[in-house]
């Protein structure tokens, strides 16, 4: 076996525990080589029955649709759980070490409660997803969660000025984790979301892509090289508080004007209301997707005024993609033409002339695959570092 062989190899194996089920195709171009080549490495693999053929059907992103098989480790060792906590609703899932969901629940949710209670209700659906697994709990290598607000690089915490106000100043993801007893990572749904379909969804083959969460809040996701792009401090993303109108509305961050404010499901169900009398986001979303004008021409406005935003956006990134995500995007081109429009119209033209703006492949289930993938980012890391730590130290009877 060459060199160049032998760092193929671990290459690819380094991936499929990174990634989970990945196609011949997918890793023949991530590695920059022929499929030829890449059918012998993996035929080697799968005669040291180090990998095997996976039906995608029973990968997260089979969800989605997407046909064919891929190849997946042989049975890797543990389970990871997922929470996203979106803004309207809880999500909880378990998956084996190649990301396949095994067990799923979801509830509904309200941002306003206080962090102690949502807490309790995510501890309550996890136990649920565990029983209902019969996994081993000893075996659960770590748990990610997704919140919707901007979380701190350095301290893994909720930044002040979240839109989840009572959760400021709260260890989350250390009340969490006494509830469980398992490790707790946390991050922002939008940088999940774009991590989710970096790996399995839309933007697996891009270079440079934007995923843009529009729900009870606005978020963004920038995947850079198919890296999570987070900042110096976590604060990368946070299109949702960008002021609009320094006179406009207060904001649940504390400034006046912000995006957010404008353009949130609540937000546009609010301004709807005043023609079609008190409704719900779901409601509105309804309407909207059956052709009702009133709400359609409001999600029109809204994808315009987000396309204005997108389109600085694109000036600065120049990505390659615009991905759409969250509950505003069931009502498809409604949002999505306005969107793209306007994007172009205010943006250097060549930066916009070759993106495509497209739904989530991994629809609303973006967010909460995102969760299961950052798990295993982090276990692994976690993993690594106790083992470093451990080849530092001298060995028994031995003097350091």
């Amino acid at each position: 076996m060459t060199p160049s062989q032998a760092r193929l190899r671990a290459n690819i194996l380094d991936v499929l525990g990174a990634s989970g089920p990945q196609s011949r195709a997918e890793l023949a171009r991530r590695f920059g080589v022929s499929r030829s080549t890449m059918s012998g490495v993996i035929a080697a693999l799968s005669d040291e029955k180090l990998i095997e053929e996976d039906a995608d059907a029973a990968s997260p992103a089979a969800r989605a649709g997407r046909p064919g098989t891929r190849v997946a480790l042989v049975a890797p060792k543990g389970y990871f759980v997922g929470i996203d906590f979106g803004r309207i609703f809880i999500k909880a899932a378990i998956s084996d070490a190649n990301y396949r969901i095994i067990e799923q629940v979801s509830s509904d949710f309200d941002i306003d409660v206080p962090a102690d209670q949502a807490l309790d209700l995510a501890a309550a659906n996890v136990e649920k997803i565990i029983a209902a697994s019969k996994v081993d709990r000893s075996q659960i290598r770590a748990v990610g969660i997704g919140v919707p607000g901007p979380v701190d690089a350095a301290t893994g915490e909720l930044h002040a000025g979240s839109i989840l106000a009572r959760w400021v100043g709260t260890d989350v993801t250390g009340g969490l984790s006494q509830r469980l007893g398992l490790p707790v990572y946390m991050d922002n749904d939008a940088n999940l979301g774009a991590l989710a379909e970096s790996v399995y969804g839309a933007a697996r083959e891009a270079q440079v892509a934007l995923y843009v969460l529009l729900s009870v809040g606005v978020g963004l996701g920038i995947v850079i090289n198919g890296q999570v792009f987070r900042g110096a401090g976590g604060i990368a993303g946070e299109l949702g508080h960008i002021v609009v109108d320094e006179h406009g509305a207060v904001c649940r961050c504390g400034s006046r004007g912000c995006l957010e404010a404008i353009v949130s499901v609540n937000a546009l169900a609010k301004a709807l209301s005043v023609s079609h009398g008190n409704i719900s986001s779901d409601e509105m979303l309804r309407r909207a997707v059956k052709g009702d004008v009133g709400a359609s021409r409001i999600v029109a406005d809204a994808g315009a005024l987000v396309g204005r935003y997108v389109g600085h956006l694109c000036s600065y990134f120049n990505p390659e993609l615009v991905i759409v995500g969250g509950e505003l995007m069931r009502t498809g081109d409604s949002l999505l033409v306005p969107l793209r429009d306007t994007m172009r119209r205010f943006s250097i033209a060549r930066a916009t002339e070759n993106v495509r703006v497209v739904p989530a492949s991994l629809g609303e289930q973006a967010e909460l695959v995102g969760t299961l993938l950052f798990a295993g980012e982090r276990a692994r890391a976690a993993e690594a570092q106790r083992l470093t730590a451990g080849a530092g130290q001298p060995m028994e009877g031995h003097a350091s």
